[in-house]
Parts: structure tokens; C-alpha cells; sequence
């Protein structure tokens, strides 16, 4: 959305593709409430341009919407429902960007280092899009994949997806601490007496962006073959499995026991693997704060590293330090007019693990559309 945006003010004609039938990505349909990457470790916004744009529309739109401290780290707090509203009308009310939704490329025309056209698949039927660039923004590289697997990097042990889902109907901060910590202890207890799964001891609890509710995140291990066919739903299957027993042991607290899950979430995949850019964005960046001629943007997030055993660890850069993201970590390798943002950005493991966050996926955006 951002790419798009960005694009379309600097004159470009932009055709926005979308597979659901709204706008909204991850953050709106994998239930993220917590917005990170916006502010540096003092709470001020880090990167000017749409991702300030974002932080006044979101907290214009909504008086729920709010800044937070979260650890040693700003977010922030919002609505999932109200992010997916107003980024819609956001980017529906420029006229230079045509949105085409419920739509999948599933097809690439290539001449030597030039991708000349995008074959498409919608409703009303397949055609053909010819293109004088492409922003591959599914954050999983899916149109990198198309144009060839090996400008595509996968790790042998990917970090662990998330299922997030929210409960309504809990006492005001039912979950602040150090409520969250003791219900957090008493989850780990039940695994280690056999009454949740083990999948459950890395569960994580948050106040949500209004006073009686609670999102609850689930890792959830993603295999290699994620991609086939059969393995998504396999993988939903068992997090779902995973959902129903943490709910029917948090029902068994005061503070759950009036409560009922509102919605839950996509599956949201943190590590799709990353493209091969023109440049490897590594953890020796993020920790120097490196800079660059070519940055696109700032980025102060922690390495926030989902091990789908061990859970989540989190290693902070010093306060009132950050390091550049380069435009070649967003420039695929070998093909001329063929750029990736978000998460699938050229990076190592730990510096995907800080680079893969919200503000900093807006502003990745916006300097590749620009």
C-alpha cells in the first residue's frame, strides 16, 4: 500500500493487486494490534513521509487509538478493524492507483533481465498486465518465487508464525502487569504438568486496544514445505487445535471467565523466506547501526527472534541508535525492474528479525514506489 501510494505521487500509474477481497495485509487480517517500527527508543516517530501520514490518520480516526510503551520499545495501539479502514480509503482516494482485489499473479513474462507483464487470476477470469515495474509486497516473495526459486533464500530453520486471536469480555487490565506475567506462569505450569500442549509455554498475552479485551498469540511452527498445498491447512489445523485449549484453560481464571473469543486471525508468517538482493542486509548492520548512501529508511526495532522451540528472544540496540535500511536490500538480483519490501527484504535471519516490523515495512515501501 505503501509502494503505491508513494508511486502514484510521483506520477506513476500504479496497479495495486490484492488476493482478499479488501485491502488491509497483514496487520488487518493476522489480528496485529501493536504497531512497531513507528518510534525510536524516546517515543519520537522515526521516519517522516507516509509512515507519519499513517500515525496521524490512525489516531485521528479512533480516540482507542493510542501510543504505549511496550518493554523498552514504543508502539502503536490500534484496532486491527480501524487500521484496515483507513488504509483502504486511504489508498482508494487516489485516483492515479487502480486496486484490483480477489486477484493473484500467477504468472510472470520475462525478456532477458526485464518483466514485461504479470499474468493475473481473478473472478471474472485470467489476462495479462503488461508492466514497467513490479513491487513484490506479499511479504513471503511469492512473485520473486514465480520469477525464478533461486533468487529466493530460505533458511533451514525459519522463525515460528503466530495465530493471534482476541477475547472480549474481560475486567480492565485483566492482563497489565503483573497480572499477564502470573497467567503467563500459570500456562507454563499446565505444560509442565501435561494439561496444554507443549506448543503452549511460548503463548503470549497483551491489553488490547480497548478496555475489555485481550489478544492472545500462539507460535506456531512452520515447516519447510509450507507453501504445498495441503500444508497450510494442516498447520491452521493444529493452531487452531492449540487456540481451543488455551481458551478452555484461561475460561477456568476470574478474569477469562466471563470471556469469549471476538475473532481470530490469519495465520501470519514471519519468515517466507527472503529475496536475493543487491545487497545482504546482516545483524553486524543492525547492531553498528550501520548507514548507508542508499538508504530507504531508518529502523531502532529490537532482533526479535521467534525460535519455534525456545520462543521469543529479544536483543535491543542501544538507546538513541538506529541503522539504515539500503535500497539494494529491497532491489532483486539480476532482474532489472523487479523490486521486494517488507519481510522478504534481502536480509540474514537476525536482521529480518528487526527490519520486518510495521513502521519500517511503510517506509521500505514508500522509497521503492518513490
Amino acid at each position: 500500500m505503501a509502494a503505491a501510494l508513494s508511486a502514484a505521487r510521483s506520477g506513476a500509474q500504479v496497479c495495486l493487486i490484492e488476493a482478499r477481497p479488501r485491502l488491509g495485509g497483514t496487520v488487518a487480517f493476522s489480528l496485529i494490534h501493536t504497531l512497531g517500527g513507528l518510534y525510536d527508543s524516546a517515543g519520537v516517530l522515526l521516519n517522516a513521509g507516509l509512515a507519519e501520514e499513517l500515525v496521524v490518520a490512525l489516531l485521528q480516526a479512533d480516540s482507542s487509538v493510542r501510543k504505549r510503551r511496550m518493554g523498552r520499545t514504543w508502539v502503536l495501539s490500534v484496532c486491527p478493524d480501524i487500521y484496515q479502514a483507513v488504509v483502504q480509503g486511504w489508498v482508494e482516494s487516489d485516483r492515479r492507483v487502480t486496486v484490483l482485489t480477489e486477484t493473484r499473479v500467477v504468472g510472470v513474462v520475462r525478456q532477458s533481465d526485464t518483466i514485461r507483464a504479470l499474468e493475473l487470476s481473478s473472478p471474472a477470469g485470467e489476462f495479462r498486465l503488461p508492466t514497467k515495474a513490479v513491487i513484490d509486497a506479499t511479504g513471503t516473495a511469492e512473485v520473486v518465487n514465480l520469477v525464478s526459486s533461486s533468487l529466493v533464500q530460505n533458511e533451514d530453520r525459519r522463525a515460528a508464525g503466530g495465530l493471534i486471536f482476541r477475547m472480549r469480555g474481560t475486567p480492565p487490565d485483566a492482563v497489565a502487569f503483573p497480572k499477564g506475567l502470573g497467567i503467563l506462569r500459570a500456562i507454563r505450569d499446565a505444560v509442565v504438568e501435561g494439561s496444554l500442549p507443549r506448543q503452549c509455554a511460548n503463548v503470549w498475552v497483551d491489553t488490547g486496544a480497548r478496555s475489555d479485551e485481550v489478544y492472545i498469540k500462539l507460535p506456531v511452527p512452520i515447516p519447510a514445505n509450507w507453501r504445498e498445498q495441503q500444508e497450510p491447512a494442516e498447520v491452521t489445523r493444529d493452531a487452531l487445535e492449540m487456540q481451543a485449549a488455551v481458551v478452555e484453560f484461561l475460561r477456568r481464571m476470574p478474569e477469562f471467565a466471563q470471556a469469549s473469543v471476538s475473532r481470530t486471525g490469519e495465520l501470519g508468517v514471519r519468515d517466507g523466506g527472503q529475496v536475493r538482493g543487491e545487497y545482504l542486509l546482516t545483524a553486524d548492520d543492525v547492531r553498528c547501526g550501520a548507514m548507508f548512501a542508499d538508504a530507504a529508511c531508518r529502523c531502532t526495532w529490537p532482533i526479535e527472534s521467534w525460535d519455534p522451540e525456545e520462543g521469543v528472544s529479544l536483543e535491543y540496540l542501544q538507546d538513541g541508535s538506529y541503522y539504515e535500511i539500503p535500497l539494494r536490500s529491497l532491489k532483486v538480483r539480476g532482474v532489472r525492474n523487479l523490486w521486494a519490501v517488507e519481510k522478504c527484504l534481502s536480509a540474514d535471519r537476525y536482521a529480518q528479525a528487526s527490519a520486518r516490523v510495521v513502521g519500517s515495512c511503510w517506509s521500505m515501501g514508500e522509497a521503492v514506489g518513490r
